[in-house]
Formats: structure tokens, C-alpha cells, sequence
């Protein structure tokens, strides 16, 4: 992502939930801020609780060189939503926050160009708009629609998928549904944080009542305690009818395989924040050679990882009572 923002020569455009400058990432920014001072039009837009419970940038620096920083606020949905778009040529989505503990984080991004890009930049141009931009050289993409002579094409290899506090509240909903329902042979997940809630609980189990095969990668030890703990719950609940894996190190990816046939890479997670609250988007490819790249990527986790039924946890007096309260909690986590 360094490199392709140091290429620049006309726009750089980012997106995040967590944007923070430390010894890690200031390298990143400041190329940033250089390519700022050149002329090349740079927008930056950062969750209003990302930037408070995680730091951020800092802002006056960037209107100095003569970027756009902007912070997305609503009280209850924030944008998750993780873009890189460099010269309206090169795109960025998936997983990655800038914050420099991060980086020994396991996580996915998806590298894009063509006429993709082009959908990453409509909207861009959305959020950006939203969270108070008002300059028309950007807030112009969201005007854009894909040529009905490509629409098909396009539509056959990859597609975004996007939840929005206005339209497409039920993407995800229904897309996961839609999955669970036409899934014969196997369905793959990796999150960080799996909180399924009754609806995908219903799906999932389903699915594996038909005979689908069903695993789910999660990290052994996440950096949310109260997540943590619904994982017990959700994983004895589900157990044995779905397969799950525990990595020893941090996993942030969030990743869909259904069938070794189409795949999903993206932002949400598989909690309540990303299927209701939260502003999403996750690429959905068919490409055989994606999918490939896929498997070989969950392939080498899976080998990394540990079965885990939650039989083996040695309860605590204490445990059955917060077991309790998780499962009456866990569907809005």
C-alpha cells in the first residue's frame, strides 16, 4: 500500500475504522503527507470510534500539506470498511487497519485494478460524502454506474458487497443465508470474532444437517475479552456439527469459501456490529485463480491450527454464571 501511494501522481483515497500514526506506520504517512504537498489530491476518512478508542492521525498536520482528513460520526453505525484507492487505477480492500500493533496480525487485502476499481471509487466517493466532504472531484463517483455491455462480465468474476446505514441494510444477512442454503460440499469461515447470531446459527446448522462440511478458523485468543468468552459458549453450542480451529497467533481475516467455488474477503465480521450496525464491504469473486490463491492461504492456516471442541475447558465457579449471561447477550455483540 506504501508503494503504490508512493507512485501517485493524481489522488490517493483512504478509508478506515483505525488510522494511527507510531513508529510502525509513520513511514506510511509520511508519504502521505509528501504526496499531499506535490498537488496529488489526498482524502482521508477515519470512524469516530476507531479514532477515539484507538488514536488517529493527526489531522492538523495533514490540512498543513494539504490533505482532507475527515471523521465519519453517527452514534450507532460506524464504518468498518477498510479502502485504498491510488489514482482512481489501484485499489486496496479488505481486513487491514494502519495501527502498528497490527502488523504481526495474520490478515487479508485484496489488491484490485480495472474496471473494479472504478466500483471502489463510487463508493468511496459515498462515504465520503457522508462524513461532510463536499469537494465534486470526488463526491462526482457516486454518479457512476457500470456499462451495461460490462455489466455481465463484470458481475460473472467479481462483485462488491456493501451495507450502508440507508440501503442495503440486509446485504450480508441475505447473501450468508443465500450461501448456507446453496452450499453443497462445504462451507469455510475465518473471523477473529465469530458471534453468530440465531438466524446464522439456524443456517449454519442447517447446512450441516444436509451433510455440508463446515469449518471455522478462529485465533486462539482474541484481543476482546468479552468476544473470548462467547467463543466458549458459541463453540460448545456448535460442537460437533461444525469443525472449528484455533490459530496460536492473532487472526483479523475475514474470509467466506463456499464449495471451493466462490469466496469472500471483506471487512465484516460474523457478529451483530457488522451485519446491523455497521457500514461494510466485501469483495465476492468466482475467479479460479482467486479461489485458488484462497485455499492455499486457509490450506496453510488450517495447518497451523488446533481442533477445538471446548470439552477440554476447565470450568470455574464462575463460569457457568457468565456462560449464562453470554448467551443472552451474544446475538447483539
Amino acid at each position: 500500500m506504501r508503494e503504490a501511494a508512493e507512485s501517485a501522481k493524481k489522488s490517493i483515497f483512504l478509508e478506515s475504522f483505525i488510522l494511527t500514526d507510531d513508529h510502525k506506520t509513520h513511514k506510511f504517512w509520511q508519504v502521505l503527507k509528501t504526496k499531499a504537498r506535490e498537488g496529488v489530491k489526498v482524502k482521508i476518512i477515519v470512524d469516530r470510534a476507531g479514532s477515539f478508542w484507538f488514536g488517529t492521525i493527526d489531522r492538523e498536520a495533514f490540512a498543513k500539506a494539504g490533505a482532507e482528513v475527515l471523521i465519519y460520526n453517527r452514534w450507532i453505525s460506524h464504518t468498518h470498511r477498510k479502502l485504498l484507492i491510488v489514482d482512481e487505477a489501484i485499489g486496496f480492500i479488505g481486513g487491514v487497519n494502519i495501527r502498528g500493533e497490527y502488523a504481526d496480525w495474520l490478515d487479508l487485502h485484496l489488491r484490485t485494478t480495472g474496471i473494479f476499481v472504478k466500483r471502489l471509487l463510487s463508493s468511496f466517493s459515498q462515504i465520503y460524502f457522508l462524513s461532510g466532504g463536499r469537494d465534486e472531484a470526488v463526491t462526482g463517483f457516486r454518479k457512476w454506474r457500470i456499462p451495461k455491455l460490462n455489466e455481465s462480465i463484470y458481475q460473472a468474476k467479481t462483485w462488491l458487497i456493501e451495507r450502508w446505514p440507508f440501503h442495503g441494510k440486509r446485504a450480508f444477512i441475505n447473501y450468508y443465508k443465500k450461501k448456507c442454503i446453496e452450499a453443497q460440499k462445504s462451507i469455510r469461515i475465518v473471523t477473529p470474532y465469530f458471534v453468530p447470531q440465531p438466524w446464522l446459527f439456524r443456517s449454519l446448522k442447517k447446512a450441516a444437517k444436509r451433510g455440508v462440511k463446515i469449518e471455522v478458523i478462529l485465533p486462539k485468543n482474541t484481543d476482546h475479552a468479552l468476544v473470548q468468552l462467547a467463543h466458549r459458549y458459541i463453540v460448545k453450542s456448535l460442537s460437533p456439527m461444525i469443525s472449528f480451529l484455533m490459530m496460536p497467533s492473532m487472526n483479523h481475516a475475514k474470509v467466506l469459501l463456499v464449495d471451493d467455488r466462490e469466496g469472500l474477503v471483506g471487512s465484516n465480521n460474523i457478529d451483530g456490529q457488522s451485519f446491523d450496525f455497521n457500514l461494510e464491504a466485501s469483495v465476492v469473486f468466482q475467479r479460479k485463480d482467486m479461489i485458488g490463491d484462497l485455499r492455499t492461504i486457509l490450506d496453510d492456516w488450517k495447518k497451523k491450527s488446533t481442533p477445538y471442541s471446548g470439552a477440554d475447558f476447565r470450568w470455574r465457579w464462575y463460569d457457568r454464571l457468565l456462560e449464562f449471561l453470554v448467551g443472552l447477550i451474544y446475538p447483539i455483540l
